[in-house]
């Protein structure tokens, strides 16, 4: 078990937590049209997560379940962001998490205790065609980055491996936007990719409410969910990723 673990952005560096993902990305509804008819938005977020599930390098194995005050303490450094651009039918998401977690450790038949370090960076990208008012499709690719180090200690033994691993799958998913109200505005997304072509499955939904301020910059507050499920390579090669990441989210959208 963990008793430490991860995310927050790095600018706001008094360790509010960030995380993902994910992969993942939380969209909005209204953006303004420049000139060419070309509308940009930035979206940057914190997300406060519940995190389960196991780690492996070699035949270490660490399992890792965490709250949300957890996270607090863990979070070295990170960042989530992303950036929507559309014309009239066509777009384009991209979202960015970057994440640095230090946390204790334990040997997933609870021998071995110790620490473990994860360094995981997420880009994801996609193409958006919009269906109606309130529908757009997406498909595209996640890049995963992804560092672990573990060191566990025993009764007669200390152990530690290290691997790092990069791989990319496809995702496609759905977006959907709707007005509910003077100023709020809902915006939900599902996506899944994997396929075995890197990570055997991965999903991630999210849903928020948007409080739009003025025509630049509106509040979000939401929730999001990131399952991953990455098993690649044999013996001291191996790496094993197989995590839920889960939790509320607040950010700040501007329109550009």
């Amino acid at each position: 078990m963990c008793n430490n673990h991860p995310l927050v952005t790095q600018w706001l560096s008094v360790r509010l937590l960030v995380a993902f993902v994910a992969l993942a990305l939380t969209p909005s509804i209204a953006t303004a049209q420049s000139g060419s008819g070309w509308a940009n938005q930035g979206l940057v977020y914190l997300l406060g997560p519940t995190l389960d599930g196991t780690t492996g390098v070699g035949d270490l194995q660490t399992e890792v379940d965490m709250g949300m005050s957890d996270v607090f303490d863990a979070i070295d450094k990170g960042f989530l962001g992303m950036y929507r651009g559309e014309g009239e039918r066509w777009g384009m998401l991209v979202d960015v998490v970057y994440m640095d977690l230090k946390m204790d450790a334990e040997g997933s038949r609870g021998v071995l205790s110790g620490e473990l370090e994860l360094e995981q960076t997420l880009a994801i990208a996609s193409a958006t065609w919009r269906l109606n008012d309130s529908l757009r499709l997406m498909g595209g690719a996640m890049y995963a980055d992804l560092s672990t180090e573990v060191a566990l200690t025993g009764p007669q033994t200390t152990r530690m491996a290290n691997v790092s691993e990069d791989w990319v799958d496809p995702v496609v998913g759905a977006v959907f936007e709707t007005p509910v109200g003077a100023g709020w505005e809902f915006a939900g997304s599902v996506q899944v990719g994997g396929f075995g072509v890197g990570s055997d499955l991965v999903v991630i939904l999210s849903g928020a409410m948007f409080y739009r301020f003025n025509d630049w910059s509106s509040l979000s507050l939401g929730y999001r969910y990131l399952d991953f499920d990455y098993d690649d390579g044999d013996g001291a090669d191996r790496f094993k990723f197989d995590m839920k990441q889960h939790g509320p989210l607040v950010g700040f959208r501007f329109d550009f």
